[in-house]
């Protein structure tokens, strides 16, 4: 995996909270459905690749976004790329800040 790419759509013509949230989650389920490896974060999806899919998902996003009737939109990326060898996972990154499930069911029975 030699590329790592965060998007941050933003439309920009959306009227209310719940048609940006329509639109971004048209584009979170086309990233999903690509079965690339992927975070969504509150204001950025992580995937991570090989350079040329990632790439491709990006062009992509602002395609699937206009389909689901984003007329205008800013997108900001940001590429982590290594010509050779791999780039740091999102897991290495961020997995200790993010427990599993039964991680987190185990912690929450305790405060009950």
């Amino acid at each position: 995996m030699n590329c790592s790419v965060a998007i941050q759509y933003l439309p920009l013509d959306a009227a209310t909270d719940e048609e940006v949230c329509r639109i971004v989650d048209a584009v979170i389920a086309y990233i999903d459905s690509t079965g690339i490896d992927y975070f969504v974060g509150p204001f950025e999806t992580a995937i991570e690749g090989d350079y040329d899919e990632c790439m491709e998902i990006v062009k992509q996003c602002q395609l699937v976004g206009a389909k689901a009737g984003c007329k205008h939109v800013a997108t900001y990326v940001k590429i982590d790329y290594r010509s050779e060898g791999d780039v740091m996972t999102t897991e290495h990154k961020v997995g200790k800040y993010h427990p599993t499930d039964s991680e987190f069911q185990d912690r929450s029975e305790d405060v009950a």
